[in-house]
């Protein structure tokens, strides 16, 4: 069954939904501006990524997302970054969508968006600036009837 959300077509509501996604309240981008120079904690990192579906390998090497879960520790800033980048980003999916399940469904499975290369999720597009900005700008110039 599909859970559905308000659309997310303002600051708060993406910052809503990427508290769901995180497991923790973020009322402002100064608190997600905090979360990452802090570091996010590892508790924070286990429920992104069972919302998300995550790949360990989309956040740092396989072997350091293992060594600091086991180790409780936190996340660096980089790495703390793409997470909330990859949270963000599924967030403006589920405004789009107007639905999360929808929204995951579209964000995890790959396609053809890179003429000449091999299919890609909009999730490992998401994993570098650069991609997570060109997503951004898919997901725009479909919510605005450009695609």
């Amino acid at each position: 069954m599909a859970r559905q959300v308000a659309a997310v077509d303002t600051g708060v509501s993406v910052l809503s939904c990427m508290s769901n996604v995180l497991g923790l309240k973020l009322v402002s981008e100064l608190d997600a501006l905090r979360l990452v120079t802090d570091g996010i904690q590892a508790k924070t990192y286990r429920h992104a990524a069972r919302a998300l579906r995550l790949k360990a390998n989309l956040v740092a090497p396989e072997s350091t997302v293992r060594r600091r879960l086991g180790r409780n520790a936190r996340f660096s800033q980089e790495e703390s970054e793409r997470v909330l980048r990859l949270a963000r980003i599924y967030a403006e999916a589920v405004g789009l969508f107007g639905d999360e399940d929808a929204a995951l469904s579209w964000f995890t499975t790959p396609a053809e968006f890179i003429q000449g290369k091999p299919p890609i999720s909009p999730m490992e597009l998401s994993a570098t600036d650069v991609g997570a900005r060109w997503v951004e700008s898919h997901i725009q110039r479909t919510a605005h009837g450009f695609l």
